[in-house]
Parts: structure tokens; sequence; C-alpha cells
């Protein structure tokens, strides 16, 4: 995990997770902390070797790869910020695998670190707008759609847009990208195009004809599930038969159950998104089936 400088004083760290650091008179602001606290440990050595003092991290939003290294920092009394809702799932993360098995007792697969992290206090919750930390200066972005109220941090020309975009790279190896809300994924991806430089949560950084031809990919797979799963309710079909067909189309191999209902999750938001439009019904006929109005 090489740093990358994007701009004086601002770090990216490419990883499974890309994390950041905005560094100013010697102190540093962290961007998301990783899976567990490997990468946690080492952005901190980095700091300290680097001559900077930890001073605050933001984490973007509440799924277990972004902030699960988290609670190491805050151990080390580190403040944390995030977003009010997605704050209380770090602070709860327990929610997160309650939430994806449909708010049963979640199935024993879901108890891993890869949906289930440690929990971390969150010491101050942050709305969109600018944020002064000391003498670190950067603005707060709204990124909501990926998760309900994720955040991305902006200085100057670079957006740590967390996962509000998921290149072509990412694309080609999950076709079908974990979606909370339609409207929302689709909204934010304008403020991500109006970026200069963009650190995506996963993949490379892209620069300038990059990030629309990014977005526009982006934009493009999420209409055409949502295409796919509106032609997959010409007859009534159940949400899990929805999925099979646009996986199948899509080449998306769901392996594990994480996998599918994280992939299920996408599905029924595009569902939602079509009944909001007046184009798809829910119906009970022995199940909880969809079809066309």
């Amino acid at each position: 995990m090489e740093p990358i400088e994007l701009i004086a004083g601002v770090w990216v760290f490419p990883g499974a997770v890309n994390l950041g650091v905005i560094a100013a008179e010697g102190r540093a602001v962290f961007i998301d902390a990783g899976l567990d606290d490997s990468a946690a440990r080492k952005l901190w050595r980095w700091a300290e070797e680097a001559g900077l003092k930890p001073h605050a991290a933001i984490l973007t939003h509440a799924h277990a790869d972004h902030f699960g290294g988290a609670y190491l920092w805050e151990k080390r009394g580190l403040p944390l910020y995030a977003s009010e809702p997605e704050g209380a799932m770090m602070e709860n993360p327990e929610f997160e695998p309650i939430f994806l098995f449909s708010g049963a007792s979640p199935h024993p697969e879901l108890l891993s670190k890869f949906t289930l992290a440690k929990p971390c206090r969150i010491s101050q919750t942050l709305a969109q707008g600018p944020l002064e930390l000391g003498s670190i200066s950067l603005e707060i972005v709204a990124l909501p759609g990926h998760a309900p109220a994720q955040i991305g941090v902006r200085v100057g020309p670079v957006l740590f847009c967390a996962d509000a975009l998921f290149p072509p790279e990412i694309l080609s190896k999950h076709p079908i990208p974990f979606c909370h809300d339609f409207s929302g994924a689709l909204s934010s991806l304008r403020n991500v195009e109006e970026a200069e430089v963009v650190v995506p949560g996963h993949g490379p950084i892209l620069r300038n004809a990059e990030v629309r031809g990014a977005c526009g990919e982006f934009r493009d797979r999420l209409e055409q599930i949502k295409d796919l799963v509106f032609q997959e309710t010409t007859n009534p079909k159940s949400a899990e038969e929805i999925l099979a067909k646009v996986a199948a189309e899509l080449g998306a191999k769901l392996q594990t159950i994480t996998e599918f209902l994280l992939a299920r999750t996408t599905i029924l938001a595009a569902l939602t998104a079509l009944v909001r439009e007046g184009l798809v019904e829910a119906v009970l006929e022995g199940n909880l089936l969809w079809r066309r109005r």
C-alpha cells in the first residue's frame, strides 16, 4: 500500500479499499479505515513516519470494508466523523447483517468481518458543506444511493467518492453492484462527474475524461439492471427469480449467500424504483411477486 500524492498534501493509498490522507501543518485527516485493522495500522504508521499527527478520520459509509479498522483508531483516541445515519450503523454494526437478512436474525455467513465490523464510537456527525478540521479545509459531499447517507470528501480538484462510482474494472468483477436506492445513486453520479480527479472506493484513480467515461458506464449499468428487472415482470415473479435471470444475463456468478443477498438488495432497489415510476406493482399470490401494471 504505497501512497500516491494527488495534489500537495493529499494522498491516496490504493488497495482493496482506497484510503485517503489530507494533511496540513503537521496534522493528518484519514478518509476511511479499510476492512480491518491491518490497513488502519499501516496508515497510522505512515503518518507518524511522515511527521504527521493523526487529527481525525472521516468514514464515508457504514459498510464493513470501509470502516472495519476504525475501532483501532478510536482506541488510540482519534475522533471519528460520519454522517448521522451511517454513524449510527457504525456504532451498532450488527444491523448490517440483520438488514441484509430481511430483518431476521442473520445467517452465520453474514457474521464474518465482511458484513459485520467491530463497533466504533462516532465523535461528531457530518452534513453536506464546508468543514474545517484544525488547519485542514475540505468539503463534505452527500452521495447517497449505494448507502442511505454515504458521503464523499472533496479537497481542491480531488473527490474521494467512496462507492458512489464503481469503475469499469470493478463492474467487470461485480456485474451487479450493490445499490440501496437507484434514484439516489444516479443523482450522486452527477456530483462525481463534476470532479477533475476522482478516488473511488475501489479501483483506479480517475482523471478528467476518465471520470466522465466511468460515470457514464456506471450509469448505463444501473439503467441496464433496471431495464432487465422490468423485462422480467411481464409475468409475476419473485425477486429471487428476477435476480436469477438478471445474473444470468450479466454473467454474475453468485457463489455465496452473502453475494446473493447483496445482489438481491440491488434487485429490490430496482423494483422499488419501478414501483415509484408506476410501472410495476407487488402482489401476493402465495408469495410476494412483482408484475407490470
